[in-house]
């Protein structure tokens, strides 16, 4: 039983983090999101990632983005997640 509470707590507290691909939502709206561990900065870093990927997203088809929402919350155990959406102008 301790180790698999180790476990779990090395887990909570690694360096992982994910980004997501970017999804059409709409005609011209899309949503990206990512999520990161508390030691990549948890909720902040999630929405710093994902603003990331909108960017990219929004220089790739030639046009500057319009960021409509941005949703952050907490992931179990204790990562951060944002879910980003925006428009490319």
């Amino acid at each position: 039983m301790r180790i698999v509470l180790v476990v779990i707590a090395a887990a909570s507290v690694c360096a992982c983090a994910m980004n997501y691909d970017v999804v059409k939502v709409g005609d011209d709206t899309y949503q990206v999101s990512a999520v990161a561990s508390p030691a990549r900065r948890g909720i902040s870093g999630a929405q710093q990632m994902a603003l990331a990927n909108a960017n990219k997203k929004c220089d790739s088809l030639g046009k500057s983005i319009n960021v409509t929402n941005i949703d952050t919350g907490h992931e179990f155990p204790a990562a951060g997640r944002a879910i980003v959406t925006f428009t490319c102008k």
